[in-house]
Order: structure tokens, then C-alpha cells, then sequence
């Protein structure tokens, strides 16, 4: 079923195609939902692009997933309401009639055929008003297991105009674009594709309270409220003495071998422009700058780095130029410890 998911997951983007009518001009994004499961959906998007010859070229993106971006069709046929798209990349193919205004069709791949629904896709349109009320910064905490943080929406018009949003984590450092800004009739959604998020609320007495998601879970979604007002990104100053510094101070890179992928990480040791010793640790995926580093401890050369607002932590034996030990990260059924030699650059 995981497998399934994980396909499934890569390849909902390929159903999204269609036309009003038949044989109408299919060009432009056309989106839908894969149910993958009763509690999970994944947005789709196909965007069409016409050819000379009149047939179409589709490249699919997702707007849940930032894994799922430009991947293009092996084949688009349609023709008297029927269309078809083939996915080579994917091994997977969509079929769809239109009806309606809409094609009602099936994804299909090796593990198996969901149901799929595509209509033509229009950006969401915020009111004067609407803007007006959600310009500025809004921040407020968020408890997950084992962590909790501060959310920090920001919405504004950027400098061409366009209105924009961004949700800030003062604890990690971490600021991502919000996609699909929805508010009207006092209800605000917004998605945050890099991770997967979204998050749905009412405003209420000149706040918003609400459920974040983040793919799916947990299905009853984490309770944020937000208040008008911005805060300022956290400084964990680390209590090395100068001694521990200098043995620390630089960057030292290794690789990270987990189930689903190696992965490059680093540890970052260096002064900031107030003087203080702080750190970060470098991930794919993560904030440019890094995922600041809360506390530093090294000790007859053994050093202990934990990670600021998520559970995880690295324990290495410091040797010259070598840092060899493991990151201890949180599963399900509690620790889970992975070998990772770093050396300093």
C-alpha cells in the first residue's frame, strides 16, 4: 500500500485534462483530486499546450507536491470528447470522457486504477476587501508530538502588483511560499506546497482559528490561531566555550544513508553579526541558511548537537578533522539512529 501511495502519488498529476467542449481548445491547466485513500487526496494539475498541428503536448505538476513539477506527457490523444494521456516516465496513463464540462475518467498504473475527475483550473481571485484584511503578519503556536513551534503567515503584494503570502517558522528559520490563497465569507485557505500543507480557518473576533494539515495528517489537523502581529526569527546562541568554538568552528559535511535516499547534510559553526556563537544544520529541502542548531555541547571530544524545534540530534567523537557518530532522528516507534561521518571543510 505504501508503494501504492508513493505512485500514486507521483502520477495523480497526469489526470488533469480537458475541455469545456468537444474538440474545444484544450490549452491552459486543468485540475482535479486522486483519492488516494478515504482520508488522503492529491492535487493534480495537466496544463495543455496547443501545437501547430493542432495536437497537444501536457506537462503535469502538483501543487501538494513539490516532487511532482513539470513532468511531461509521452502522449496526448483527444478526440469527439474522449482524451488520453500517457505518461511514459510515470508508467502510468489517464482516460477520460468529457461530460458536463468536466472529464470524468480513471487513472491507471501497475498497482492499480483510481477514479478521477479533471475540471479547467482558475487561479484564485482575492476581493479588495479581502486583501485588505490579510495584509501584514499573523502568528501563533502549534503543537505536534515531541515539538512546538510558531506559525507566522505573511501576506502582501509583491512589486508587480500580485498578492502574495509566506508561512514563517521563527525556530527553524524557515519561510515557504503559500500557493491557491483562498478568503472569502470570513474562511481562509491557503497551501504551502513545499511541505505538503494546508491550512483551513474562520476568522473570528479579528483572529483566525483553524486546522493545519501537512499530506493529509493528522486527518483531524493540528489547531493553530493566529493574531495580527509578526515575529522576529529566534537566535540560539550556543554556550561553547571559546576553546570548544575553535575545535567547531567551519562547516563539516558528510552523507546521510537512509531507506529512501542518501542524503547530504552538514553542520555550520559560526559567529553572527552580534558576536554569538551559533550554528546550523544543512538539509535538502531545507532553509537556505539552515535549520538552526539549539544547543552544542563538546566534551572530551565527544560533541552532542541538537536541532531547534524538531526532534533530532547528533552524537559524534571529534578527531582532528573528523566528526564520527550518528544523527538520532524520531520514528514512530521512537529513536532511530543512523551512522554520519562529517569532515570539515
Amino acid at each position: 500500500m505504501t508503494r501504492f501511495l508513493k505512485i500514486t502519488l507521483l502520477f495523480a498529476m497526469l489526470a488533469a485534462v480537458g475541455p469545456v467542449f468537444a474538440q474545444q481548445d484544450l490549452s491552459g491547466p486543468w485540475q482535479g483530486k486522486l483519492a488516494v485513500d478515504a482520508k488522503t487526496s492529491l492535487t493534480i494539475q495537466f496544463t495543455f499546450l496547443k501545437k501547430p498541428d493542432g495536437s497537444y503536448s501536457a506537462v503535469l505538476d502538483s501543487p501538494d507536491n513539490p516532487a511532482i513539477k513539470n513532468v511531461a506527457a509521452s502522449a496526448v490523444s483527444y478526440s469527439a470528447g474522449a482524451l488520453k494521456v500517457d505518461v511514459a516516465s510515470l508508467s502510468g496513463s489517464y482516460a477520460g470522457t468529457l461530460k458536463d464540462g468536466k472529464f470524468e475518467g480513471k487513472w491507471t498504473q501497475p498497482g492499480g486504477t483510481l477514479p478521477l475527475e479533471l475540471s479547467a483550473y482558475q487561479k484564485p481571485v482575492l476581493s479588495k476587501a479581502a486583501m485588505d484584511t490579510l495584509a501584514g503578519a499573523w502568528h501563533g503556536p502549534i503543537t505536534a508530538p515531541g515539538v512546538s513551534l510558531t506559525f507566522v503567515a505573511r501576506f502582501k503584494r509583491n512589486d508587480k502588483g500580485e498578492f502574495t503570502g509566506s508561512l514563517f517558522v521563527p525556530e527553524q528559520g524557515v519561510e515557504l511560499p503559500m500557493s491557491d490563497i483562498q478568503f472569502a465569507d470570513n474562511k481562509l485557505d491557503f497551501k504551502v506546497a513545499p511541505v505538503r500543507g494546508e491550512m483551513v480557518a474562520d476568522y473570528v473576533n479579528g483572529g483566525f482559528n483553524g486546522l493545519w494539515r501537512q499530506g493529509g495528517n493528522p486527518p483531524a489537523g493540528l489547531p493553530v490561531s493566529l493574531k495580527k502581529g509578526d515575529v522576529a526569527a529566534v537566535v540560539f546562541p550556543l554556550k561553547l566555550s571559546a576553546e570548544s568554538f575553535a575545535s567547531l568552528a567551519g562547516r563539516w559535511s558528510g552523507s546521510l544513508a537512509t531507506p529512501q535516499a542518501t542524503l547530504n547534510v552538514a553542520l555550520r559553526f559560526e559567529v553572527n553579526a552580534t558576536g554569538q556563537y551559533v550554528g546550523y544544520i544543512e538539509l535538502p529541502g531545507g532553509p537556505a541558511k539552515g535549520l538552526p542548531i539549539g544547543e552544542a555541547d563538546l566534551t572530551a571530544g565527544k560533541l552532542s548537537v541538537k536541532a531547534a524545534g524538531v526532534p533530532g540530534e547528533y552524537q559524534g567523537t571529534l578527531s582532528g578533522k573528523t566528526l564520527t557518530g550518528q544523527w538520532i532522528g524520531q520514528g514512530p516507534q521512537g529513536p532511530v539512529p543512523t551512522p554520519l561521518t562529517l569532515t570539515r571543510q
